[in-house]
């Protein structure tokens, strides 16, 4: 009922065209508040004069609908009225067909009224206009509201092609940007590792030409000593100390080039017998023989995949820090052992091999917390050349091998003191 009083308030041309005496009522006084041409033409009276006139004073024996009138009012209801003497004719074949008018709230607060004037005119046929109307009015708002949609689907679709066009060109921008990028990165990259390379050859032939001006400073020192002297000279200390000072410089040149070695080298990764190499570094090394230091390899020591002289380095240098660190008077005591990690079970790869943890563990001096990665960083020493030799790029050569094989370096206190290393490789 709503639907069709709102399309009726809105269509007064579609009444007004109506071939039908038409017009609508509005309130309890039945005043005319709309007529159509055709119901004018009937009267013959104009619509000026017809509007906000009570509809019982413009029709012939009008009284006689005024109750008729406020039942529709009161009920909403369709009525049906014969007015066989309506308009002051012969004809009585004429009914007043009454449609109540309704707010938006579905409350009647008026009156259409359509005359129809035929041979057969009854109940039927005023229903059936009534459908025809109301067909129409229907069809009338369907067509109104399918305009709206073509509308707003018309701007949707432009704004679609709009923001489609503007996602294709910048998505053409950032392939554009990124292939710049790309290519400004591989440019860069290309210097860089040219100049990392003119600095590698730079500093292995600074340090293998600086070798033998040392050597020969620590040799002419060490004959100038060897000379004979007559009572006290102190001269011979300084040649002393030119000695000692030539070792290290010896001893870190040396560094230097395995540094550089590990570095550069091509890394083939192959199986290696670990307990195989271990022992072997062990009775090679005078500081690792049983007359000065306990070392217990806990075997069986599982193959890992590595570089094989770059691992013999890093674990050579291990085994010669645990027994080098410790107090003093002290007995070095060291321990080697091997564990298998499993592949996380989380992060599952398709065919990785279990890890090997390989630790070197000692009861020496330990290293404090904020200095436990420091130790892996070059030229770092905790402490000073009186004490403990050394150069300070031992462990840097560990974790830059290690990590050029893939694998991982690292270290936990020991308990209850020392320290434990390890290296991290997949099993072979």
């Amino acid at each position: 009922m709503s639907t069709v009083s709102g399309g009726l308030a809105r269509a007064s041309p579609l009444l007004d065209d109506a071939p039908l005496p038409m017009l609508k009522l509005a309130g309890p006084g039945h005043r005319v508040s709309f007529v159509n041409d055709a119901f004018c033409a009937l009267l013959g009276e104009k619509r000026e004069a017809l509007i906000g006139r009570p509809f019982v004073e413009i029709v012939a024996n009008g009284e006689s609908c005024a109750p008729v009138l406020d039942r529709v009012l009161e009920t909403g209801r369709i009525q049906v009225l014969p007015a066989p003497a309506a308009l002051g004719g012969s004809d009585p074949l004429w009914l007043y067909a009454l449609w109540p008018a309704l707010d938006a709230n579905a409350r009647p607060v008026g009156v259409i009224v359509q005359l129809t004037r035929s041979g057969e005119a009854g109940l039927d046929i005023a229903a059936m206009n009534g459908a025809l109307l109301i067909g129409a009015l229907r069809q009338h708002e369907l067509r109104e509201a399918s305009e709206v949609d073509n509308a707003r689907l018309q701007t949707e679709v432009v704004e679609r092609l709009r923001v489609q066009r503007t996602l294709l060109e910048t998505q053409a921008y950032l392939k554009g940007e990124a292939d710049r990028l790309k290519a400004t990165v591989a440019a860069r990259t290309a210097e860089l590792r040219a100049s990392v390379a003119q600095m590698e050859a730079f500093s292995y032939t600074l340090a293998h030409d600086l070798r033998a001006p040392v050597r020969a400073i620590q040799s002419f020192a060490q004959l100038a000593l060897e000379l004979p002297r007559a009572g006290s000279d102190p001269g011979a200390e300084y040649l002393k100390r030119i000695v000692t000072a030539a070792a290290r410089m010896e001893e870190l040149i040396q560094d230097v080039l395995n540094l550089n070695r590990v570095a550069g080298q091509p890394v083939r990764l192959a199986p290696i017998e670990v307990e195989a190499l271990v022992r072997a570094l062990v009775a090679e090394n005078p500081a690792l023989g049983p007359d000065r230091a306990d070392v217990s390899i806990e075997g069986p020591l599982p193959p890992m995949l590595g570089h094989e002289s770059s691992f013999g380095q890093c674990l050579a240098n291990l085994l010669e820090n645990a027994v080098k660190f410790v107090a003093p008077g002290a007995r070095p005591r060291v321990r080697v052992r091997a564990e298998e990690i499993p592949a996380r079970a989380d992060k599952p790869e398709p065919g990785a091999a279990p890890t090997v943890r390989l630790w070197v563990e000692d009861e020496g001096i330990g290293i404090a917390p904020e200095d436990r990665e420091k130790i892996f960083e070059m030229f770092q020493r905790l402490h000073g050349p009186g004490r403990y030799a050394g150069t300070g790029i031992g462990l840097a050569i560990v974790r830059k091998a290690i990590g050029r094989m893939g694998g991982r370096a690292g270290m936990e206190p020991g308990l209850p003191n020392g320290s434990r290393f390890w290296l991290e490789l997949p099993r072979a």
